[in-house]
């Protein structure tokens, strides 16, 4: 079950060791995971067939939008089976893919084609004929691994074989619109033994708990799944339409689509398995035969073992129509006593076969996972998703400007270059122009970056410059207080013949935020005095100090203990000084050296003996080279 005891944990962590040590064979260093995370989808990744964290991560598994700790995945993963050698990502004990090496920089990161310092030494690894890097998407992700530790369980009294199987991963993602509620994932699985691989499926494993995957509020165990054949989608969504976990309505659906398959017919099988069905089957010496029967729709296997009951793995309801191939979505439907939909704890196998590979050649799978604000919206992005694969996810994105910026006293600039004035064209015209009419410059101080500002709206105009100024476009933020951190994101855009306002992709998590040249994090500092005129500059801020307030309690708090940071800043020091801080009675309270060289320096209300001070008018003297100042600031508690 999915409850995390105590003792599953310290099982998982035995398994982990035992896996690691046989691992060290088979290149540990060389496992990596990513996070793709450009768009509105947060989806993470791993080079062993996981799309699920591993080893205690805490990652963007599914998360929508990105940064709201809606996450709606337990497991997702890769199986793939001949008879009746089945490679499994989702297995309890064993990892059967691992990685390959030599497609990363070692960094326990994936290569991703936003972040240079992933790659491998000879560059990005996916290369056209000619040594060129190809890059499809805002955000490439590429990762080899195999079954190196597969592990035969059962079948042919086979204690292990290797069917020298590798599956070359591409994961692309985008952070324009009509293009980020989804990735594309590319398998492309490659024999490379010297036998053929005959009769093989594959199955994308999906676990995905609709409204949240917490213990708490058992959100796992209301779930529904449909199926839409003319689609090729399987999707999940919640049974009551209320997450308790998150605290909203209607939590988002999501679900796979397969877009290109080796035999070109989709998703042939499809079954859902109760989880506590599953977990015993994940843990049982037949597994390979579980899976591969299944993952083939075949009943055969499930007659001849009274242990594995039929009725578990295959819901036909009253479709028998479709054979044993495709479930009944009405059986997700579960309802209690009363007739109330409550759903279930459901796992989909979602697969495609037979297919044969050759020794030396690749079977190709292209798969898209994706959400959508309600189910509606979720067929929307799944018919647009097929558009852009029709296409050849020839997706127009309008390049990011690269954004400068410096902070100064209360205020920060920012600047930028004519270099998409002078030099971009929009490919797809008939005749390439630049069709780019200006620029937006949008700012924030939430971390989650759930919200922007639009603060400057710049028409383009240096179309017919001759040469690249790098400080041709120059805006002042006057607007901002010292010690706070902004978040600034400078985007290009255009508006299409039907209104739609396109941009280049605006910075959706911090964790990226070194990656997209557009995007700036700066605080503004006070400037240090340097005369002994700049002493009538220096003052308490804020003055007076109310703990109760709205500026307080919005700041990053100490989580420990629930409460926020609570401080003043003495602004406009000169370097070095000495701060002495003193109550009406002339009482001591504590002392502050300043020695560095921004000005400002911040005190955490605590006396020199660690305790709060009280609420109260208290004067500070300041001392340096340049002369004294003495001021006041008051405490409102």
């Amino acid at each position: 079950m999915k409850i995390r005891s105590i003792l599953q944990i310290l099982l998982l962590a035995f398994i982990g060791l035992v896996t690691i040590e046989a691992e060290v064979r088979a290149g540990l260093a060389d496992r990596a995971f990513a996070t793709h995370n450009v768009g509105k989808l947060g989806f993470f990744t791993t080079n062993i067939g996981q799309f699920y964290p591993y080893g205690g991560q805490f990652e963007k598994t599914l998360e929508y939008p990105i940064n709201s700790g809606h996450i709606a995945m337990y497991r997702q993963c890769l199986m793939i089976g001949v008879p009746v050698n089945v490679v499994s990502a989702a297995d309890g004990r064993f990892e059967e893919f691992d990685a390959v090496g030599g497609y990363n920089a070692g960094k326990a990161e994936i290569a991703m084609s936003d972040k240079p310092d992933t790659w491998p030494p000879q560059g990005w690894p996916v290369k056209d004929e000619n040594g060129k890097p190809v890059f499809v998407s805002q955000q490439d992700s590429y990762c080899v691994y195999s079954d190196s530790t597969n592990w035969r369980y059962y079948n042919n009294d086979e204690q292990e074989m290797l069917l020298n199987m590798r599956v070359h991963q591409h994961i692309w993602s985008w952070g324009v619109p009509d293009a980020d509620k989804f990735v594309i994932l590319k398998f492309e699985i490659e024999n490379a033994s010297d036998k053929p691989y005959q009769d093989m499926y594959f199955n994308f494993y999906s676990d995905l708990d609709i409204g949240g995957n917490g213990n708490a509020d058992r959100e796992w165990a209301d779930d529904c799944i449909d199926f839409d054949k003319d689609r090729d989608l399987i999707y999940f969504y919640d049974a009551d339409n209320y997450s308790d976990e998150w605290g909203i309505a209607d939590p988002f659906p999501a679900g796979v689509m397969f877009l290109k398959t080796p035999n070109d017919q989709g998703i042939t099988d499809w079954h859902w398995i109760d989880v506590t069905v599953d977990e015993v089957a994940v843990n049982n010496a037949v597994w390979d035969s579980v899976s591969y029967f299944l993952m083939r729709s075949d009943t055969s296997f499930f007659h001849n073992n009274p242990d594995f009951k039929v009725n578990d793995y295959f819901h036909l309801g009253d479709n028998p129509s479709n054979g044993t191939r495709y479930d009944d979505p009405e059986t997700t439907r579960i309802r209690d006593e009363n007739g109330n939909l409550v759903g279930g704890a459901m796992v989909a196998y979602i697969c495609n076969g037979p297919f044969d590979v050759q020794p030396g050649e690749r079977a190709e799978f292209i798969i898209a996972s994706l959400v959508g604000d309600n189910i509606d919206d979720l067929v929307t992005v799944s018919d647009k998703i097929r558009e852009h694969y029709d296409n050849g996810f020839n997706i127009a994105v309008i390049p990011s400007p690269t954004l400068n910026a410096s902070s100064g006293d209360r205020q920060i600039r920012l600047s930028w270059s004519n270099q998409l004035d002078v030099e971009y064209e929009n490919p797809l015209l008939p005749t390439p122009t630049n069709d780019l009419e200006g620029y937006k410059l949008y700012r924030t101080t939430d971390p989650t970056l759930s919200s922007w500002e639009l603060i400057a709206d710049i028409p383009m105009q240096f179309k017919d410059a001759s040469g690249i100024d790098q400080q041709a476009y120059e805006f002042i933020d006057d607007d901002v207080l010292n010690g706070f951190r902004y978040f600034y994101n400078l985007s290009a855009y255009k508006t299409t013949q039907t209104g739609q306002l396109l941009e280049s992709a605006r910075l959706a998590d911090l964790n990226n935020i070194e990656s997209q040249s557009n995007a700036k994090s700066v605080q503004p500092e006070t400037l240090p005095g340097s005369s002994e005129q700049d002493l009538d500059l220096i003052k308490v801020v804020p003055n007076p100090y109310v703990i109760s307030a709205a500026w307080d309690e919005s700041r990053l708090g100490n989580s420990p203990f629930g409460e926020p940071v609570r401080n003043i800043a003495f602004t406009h020091l000169p370097s070095p000084a000495t701060i002495k801080i003193f109550t009406v009675d002339g009482d001591l309270v504590q002392t502050l050296d300043h020695t560095d060289d921004t000005g400002r320096l911040e005190w955490n209300l605590l006396t020199s003996e660690r305790r709060p001070i009280v609420s109260g008018v208290y004067f500070y003297h300041v001392e340096s080279k340049y002369g004294e100042k003495i001021g006041r600031f008051a405490v409102i508690r």
